[in-house]
């Protein structure tokens, strides 16, 4: 069976779908960005490439376009969190067999995949040996012990929405439980293994620097550096947030919108003639520099104001902060309830 090949600069949805093919008895690779999946395609011989549309660089319908070139016969899934007419037309101009907009049920990735590589390519797993087998049931007894939330397939919105709150809460353990929860019920939930990444990875980053350091940290302490965005993008030379990081309520960072928006902030020229002077993929956008997105270029040179993914993530912030807001004056409520039946 010839191998895949996944090319998408996310790294929790990277991993996520090379750990679900694999289950799956497939031999995969992955690239997270243009170039370095083209030198790869040039030294292998892949059946199938899944390609995220918006990569670093060369686009995905770009990539497919080179790669087939040189290798007619590949077949290429493109996968996007942008889907729009035009890009779906290029891509099977382009010769890619489906266009799947994120987030897609894992199993008709998997059937496309099938379909693509012929029934004559696909073939079982081998048998386990006998080590395999008493280690899988060693597992499956472990797992059977462990404590295990029961859910049905109609739950599975409600469990997956707890699993994010209590991330997002910084209750790692509990949001773990969700996430196995949904999975033990419907494991091809790509959105599901995508948050359990995120998840574990959370879990196992203080671990690993603590272990680094000779030290011991909370399982749920997540280690982040975190700077001004607007000293991140070297707007300013130095400054210290004061606001938590929440840009959305900071009188500096409003003020400083303001003027790039306005054209009142000539000290600037200087770092925005810096900026043009980037390489394309290098000039990342202030939601992909401060975290809030994976990846993303600017193309209003910092003016968010008149940015329709700028106003898009700022509407997005503060439904997010409403809803964290809500549930923050819920619990205090309950915690006076109680307090008061006290």
């Amino acid at each position: 069976m010839k191998p895949i090949l996944i090319v998408e600069d996310e790294t929790s949805v990277r991993e996520s779908l090379r750990d679900w093919l694999t289950e799956n008895g497939y031999e995969v690779e992955t690239a997270e960005e243009g170039e370095e999946a083209l030198r790869t395609i040039a030294g292998n011989n892949f059946g199938v490439v899944i390609l995220d549309l918006k990569l670093p660089g060369k686009d995905g319908i770009e990539v497919l376009r080179e790669a087939r070139e040189k290798r007619p016969q590949l077949k290429g899934i493109i996968i996007t969190a942008y889907p729009s007419v035009q890009t779906a037309v290029e891509a099977m101009k382009e010769g890619a067999v489906d266009y799947l907009p994120k987030p897609f049920d894992l199993n008709v990735l998997e059937k496309l995949i099938r379909e693509s590589l012929g029934p004559v390519q696909v073939e079982l797993r081998p048998k386990p040996t006998p080590e395999e087998a008493v280690a899988e049931s060693v597992a499956v007894e472990k797992a059977e012990i462990e404590e295990v939330i029961a859910i049905t397939q109609e739950e599975i919105p409600v469990h997956l929405k707890q699993g994010k709150d209590h991330f997002e809460a910084g209750h790692y353990q509990e949001a773990l439980k969700e996430f196995q929860a949904v999975l033990a019920v419907a494991p091809a939930n790509i959105e599901t293994r995508v948050w359990l990444r995120k998840t574990n990875e959370v879990l196992t980053k203080p671990k690993a620097k603590a272990a680094a350091e000779g030290e011991t940290a909370p399982a749920t302490e997540e280690v982040k550096q975190k700077d001004c965005v607007w000293m991140r993008m070297g707007m300013v030379g130095y400054r210290i947030c004061s606001n938590n990081y929440d840009c959305l309520t900071c009188e500096f960072d409003q003020t400083m919108q303001e003027k790039m928006a306005n054209g009142e902030a000539p000290e600037l020229d200087a770092t925005i003639e810096k900026f043009k002077e980037l390489p394309g993929n290098q000039r990342l956008c202030r939601y992909a520099i401060k975290g809030d997105v994976s990846y993303r270029l600017c193309s209003r040179l910092f003016k968010c104001a008149t940015c329709e993914f700028g106003q898009m993530m700022d509407d997005a912030l503060r439904q997010k902060l409403a809803k964290l807001a809500a549930r923050r004056e819920a619990l205090r409520k309950k915690e006076q309830k109680v307090a008061s039946k006290a």
